[in-house]
């Protein structure tokens, strides 16, 4: 069994540790799915979709009485534990590390407050049950991949010889494959950095030719982020460190662009001076199960 830190939407954590030994957590696999059927006239039918069901969690823990072990400090864990996982509080970030020692977290819903077995002289029990409406389970680790960047190319100590000293290259790649190692679909991060004057820059996805495109100038310094995530979507100018909305700027034949699982063909552009542009993009993986 790895280890399991709990935080409810207020701001309360609890970690899962002396006195408390997490025993079992249910839930993390065999997660339901409800496929869509349509019926004709012919044998069987034809699937229309699937959709996955919300996961249902549980988790049993004891509370370890220790030599001075008395009935204050009992309650005392008892009303900690309470406090963490108020269904008034919920969503609940559990994050997990695996006896590996990789690390996951997913939100869940409180659906049962903890109920309490009988104790016995070395221990009581506890049971929680949970619900999570987004049913996927995410890596601790974010992915960052560099599409547009320029690559430094000197190291100290430093000698600069008469003719002079190329300080750095641009990336020559247009194009670059964003691998998904995940098990699902995800939205991402994808952040315009102007170095220089850039007019409208974009992305496109090569397999799909679907785009994200913005109508805006940048000026040097500038960070344009947009996120494509479901639920989370945004653009933000990032100009001498002051956020600013950025919706407006998005082209309205433009798409929220998202990471299908393996390979994910990018290029990037714009409609003047491409030279000073870098792009990187940020995801996390996504897993039905663990």
């Amino acid at each position: 069994m790895g280890t399991l830190k709990a935080k409810n939407r207020r701001g309360d954590t609890i970690s899962f540790t002396d006195p408390l030994r997490l025993v079992r957590i249910d839930g993390l696999s065999g997660l339901r799915a409800e496929n869509y059927y349509s019926e004709s006239t012919m044998d069987g039918s034809t699937r229309t979709g699937t959709k996955l069901s919300n996961r249902n969690l549980e988790i049993e823990f004891q509370i370890r009485k220790t030599a001075n072990w008395n009935d204050y400090l009992l309650d005392e864990q008892k009303s900690k534990i309470f406090k963490v996982f108020n269904p008034k509080e919920n969503p609940i970030r559990l994050d997990i590390t695996s006896k590996t020692g990789k690390q996951y977290y997913l939100h869940a819903n409180v659906d049962v407050t903890p109920t309490f077995s009988k104790e016995n002289p070395a221990y009581a029990s506890c049971l929680i049950q949970l619900s999570c409406d987004d049913p996927y389970i995410y890596e601790s680790n974010i992915e960052k991949v560099d599409i547009a960047l320029w690559v430094g190319t000197f190291e100290f100590p430093l000698e600069i010889p008469s003719a002079g000293i190329e300080m750095g290259y641009r990336s020559q790649s247009l194009i670059v494959n964003v691998p998904n190692e995940g098990q699902a679909e995800t939205g991402m991060i994808i952040r315009f950095k102007a170095l220089g004057t850039v007019v409208n820059p974009y992305l496109i996805n090569v397999n799909t030719q679907e785009s994200i495109k913005l109508n805006t100038t940048m000026t040097g310094g500038d960070v344009i982020e947009v996120s494509t995530f479901t639920g989370n979507k945004y653009i933000k100018l990032i100009r001498n460190g002051v956020t600013h909305d950025a919706l407006n700027t998005l082209v309205i034949t433009s798409n929220f662009l998202q990471l299908d699982i393996g390979d994910n063909l990018f290029r990037y552009n714009a409609d003047e001076n491409l030279d000073n542009l870098e792009v990187d993009i940020q995801f996390r993986n996504i897993l039905l199960g663990v």
